[in-house]
């Protein structure tokens, strides 16, 4: 493990004190935290700008074409009451200029 000197502005400095005092830890854990799930937010980033560079159009479709256009087995069905309603277009549901609503 290595140590590190950082210097902060003196507002930043009090904003990481109160942050950590609110998540009950230390200023490091609070500041280790933070670094930690940056890094991880930039792998992140990188590993799907990699992913969507090698995407092909045509694999994804042969790959959508080999699925069998059956039902779902029992299983995988949602109950009744659990089914997602049809999204309703935004003007369907907003009043019209004019209309007096």
């Amino acid at each position: 493990m290595k140590t590190m000197q950082v210097r902060l502005p003196d507002s930043i400095h009090g904003k990481i004190r109160r942050l950590a005092h609110d998540e009950h830890m230390s200023i490091n854990q609070f500041l280790v935290t933070s670094a930690s799930n940056e890094v991880i937010r930039h792998e992140t980033s990188e590993f799907f700008r990699e992913a969507s560079a090698r995407f092909s159009d045509a694999a994804f479709r042969d790959a959508l074409a080999a699925v069998p256009d059956v039902p779902a087995d029992e299983i995988d069905r949602l109950p009744p009451q659990r089914r997602v309603a049809e999204p309703r277009s935004f003007y369907a549901i907003r009043p019209k200029r004019g209309s007096g609503h």
